[in-house]
């Protein structure tokens, strides 16, 4: 399960809860997932113990980030020796640091090898790699095809060797390093390996620091060119670049703290922030999540770009100063949209078609309704006319197709909702199109072009969703119709058929409330039945969603209330998970949701909008996590 991560829009690394890194992400946050596996090693020469540090089951001592930064610091106990990792990505240089420091008890000097094992699966394929060992700069490489990865070690490396893992029935070479002596073979081919070792010898009492740095780039001459500006020069240089980086980065982008909300929603709240931009390619798309764990239990992963989920997020950077990357975003939903104006199902990071279980036409209407609401919130938060225009073809195709999209009612036709799991007239998607169609003629206006259309169809959807939606006999809307479902769904609290002085929206958030608040762990489910990673579980977002519901009717303590659940949900490294276990209150499926993170940003954002500071506003206070001394 992810603990940590650390990235710069470029590499993602995310590390696991007992400080082993467990994904490597590069070019783009997932894809491809370059990390087959990786292991630290300690031996103790006196005594010929061994331990793979990040792999016993013994947890660590904590782990949280340093500052406010994207540094993850793991504190771990093996062979009596105290180890400290610190995992960081560089946010300028392609550049992976890990820093170890290892500590000896008072009174006992201890000599040591420490041994760092790697075994990659270059561009998504762990064969046709290679491995070798460079004498003359004491490094190691590992390339395949246009992807080279350079380690090198502060001080130098003492031995290495490179092997095979896999196939012809080897385990990997880090076996090699269980009786503390390494081979020394310089080079491997196939489904290549290595591990590098450094001889320490530490006084009683006494602490060893060393680096460990892996350079990504290109091309071999890209990394020895790298290598070169970096040789010779001190370590803690680029350490402290990266704390300080994120310190300053957070810190320009937070509203002020105020006392009406604990501190534990305000460093969630941050971390939220990193979570965001660390998700977030350079050239726009947005992942779900890095978590790859559903790729044994469901056959994928949530390595992809939803429109929905990107709609959401981008609108939570547009309101908290993320403008490079939400315009990003837009600029990718700009090249990926289909050319009668549509938004397919699902795409993968570099804005190919993603996997998909839906049968043509792979549409899900309210993701097409989704960026043409996060194009106009975004001009709402920045006041930024000329990005708008930029977008409105792209708003205008999509227009057109959502008031094409639709039956003899005025309604969209069937398609999958949100949930993706059924194909009917959905309540959400309905509320959703009548809403992407008021923000396309939002952006007509702004941009004094005729649009006056999209606000008329809008009109008439929502008059006959009223007239189809509405279920009497259980006083709220119906899921969808089509066939005609009954279940009371969370999402109908985001409904843009609502005004909220309607009171039909008052029984609908009464409704949810009532029949899908979890009582074993609090949190509100997605529906009745739902059966996904359990049997009702509470959702991060669909809590959020009853938090917004109850603050557009006036409920501001409840508000209040849900966001500080939500809060306490976080794991003690302050990530959110998609759910939580009904029956044991534990993270399941995804741990980050992306979207979980940018709803909790939103509806705070929300909050600090609608509620009057109670109390003093205060500067953000800093983070409480571990500091660098």
């Amino acid at each position: 399960m992810i603990s940590m991560l650390s990235g710069n829009t470029r590499i993602l690394l995310t590390i696991d809860e007992r400080g082993g890194w467990t994904e490597l992400y590069y070019p783009r946050p997932g894809q491809h997932q370059q990390l087959q596996h990786a292991r630290l090693g300690l031996f103790d020469v006196n005594t010929e113990e061994f331990s793979w540090v990040d792999q016993e089951d013994e947890p660590p001592l904590d782990a949280g980030y340093i500052e406010d930064s994207n540094v993850c610091r793991t504190r771990l106990r093996r062979l009596g020796v105290d180890v400290v990792l610190d995992d960081m990505v560089h946010p300028d240089l392609d550049l992976i640091i890990r820093r170890i420091t290892l500590r000896a008890p008072p009174g006992e000097s201890r000599r040591l090898r420490v041994f760092q094992y790697q075994s990659l699966n270059i561009a998504g394929s762990l064969y046709q790699t290679t491995a070798y060992w460079d004498p003359e700069h004491k490094t190691l490489t590992h390339y395949k095809g246009d992807h080279y990865f350079r380690f090198w070690g502060r001080p130098d490396f003492d031995h290495y060797t490179n092997g095979e893992h896999t196939l012809k029935g080897l385990r990997g070479s880090y076996v090699d390093a269980e009786d503390g002596k390494l081979e020394g073979n310089p080079i491997s081919h196939g489904a290549a390996d290595s591990v590098v070792q450094w001889d320490v010898d530490l006084a009683a009492g006494g602490e060893e620091v060393l680096h460990l740095f892996v350079m990504l780039d290109r091309s071999r001459q890209e990394v020895e060119k790298a290598l070169g500006q970096l040789e010779g020069k001190d370590p803690s240089l680029y350490t402290d670049e990266t704390v300080g980086y994120g310190n300053h980065w957070v810190a320009n982008r937070l509203p002020a703290a105020r006392a009406d909300l604990s501190d534990q929603v305000w460093d969630v709240y941050r971390r939220s922030m990193f979570i965001m931009r660390d998700c977030a390619a350079p050239d726009g798309s947005i992942i779900a999540s890095p978590d790859s764990r559903t790729l044994r239990s469901g056959g994928d992963t949530y390595n992809y770009c939803w429109w929905r989920d990107g709609g959401y997020i981008c609108r939570a950077m547009s309101e908290s100063g993320m403008n490079r990357q939400a315009l990003a975003f837009i600029d990718f939903a700009r090249r990926c949209q289909e050319e009668e104006g549509c938004f397919l199902h699902r795409h993968f990071p570099d804005g190919t078609v993603g996997s998909t279980w839906h049968p043509p036409p792979f549409i899900q209407v309210d993701q097409t309704a989704s960026v043409i609401d996060a194009v106009w919130h975004h001009y709402e938060c920045t006041g930024d006319l000329d990005e708008v225009l930029r977008s409105w073809e792209m708003v205008r195709r999509g227009a057109d197709f959502l008031m094409r999209f639709v039956d003899a009612r005025g309604l969209p036709l069937p398609s999958f909702d949100l949930w993706e799991e059924r194909k009917n007239v959905n309540t959400y998607t309905v509320g959703m199109a009548v809403q992407g169609l008021e923000a396309a003629a939002k952006v007509g206006r702004a941009l004094a072009k005729r649009s006056e259309f999209w606000a008329d169809a809008a009109d008439r959807m929502r008059h006959s969703a009223w007239e189809h939606l509405w279920n009497p006999a259980r006083g709220t809307v119906y899921k969808g119709i089509e066939p005609t479902d009954p279940t009371i769904d969370a999402s109908t609290l985001l409904s843009g058929l609502f005004d909220p002085n309607d009171p039909r929206y008052e029984a609908v958030v009464r409704r949810v409330e009532e029949r899908l608040w979890v009582p074993e762990t609090g949190g509100v489910a997605r529906y009745e039945g739902d059966t996904y990673y359990g049997n009702e579980n509470a959702w991060i977002i669909c809590t959020l969603w009853l938090a917004q519901a109850h603050l557009r009717l006036g409920g501001r303590a409840r508000c209040r209330e849900l966001i500080e659940w939500c809060a306490k949900q976080a794991s003690p490294t302050l990530l959110l998970p998609e759910q939580i276990d009904r029956e044991t209150g534990e993270h399941t499926s995804v741990t980050p949701l992306v979207w979980s993170h940018s709803t909790f940003v939103e509806t705070v954002n929300a909050y600090l909008k609608e509620v009057p500071a109670e109390g003093p506003v205060m500067v953000s206070p800093q983070l409480k996590t571990m500091r660098t001394t």
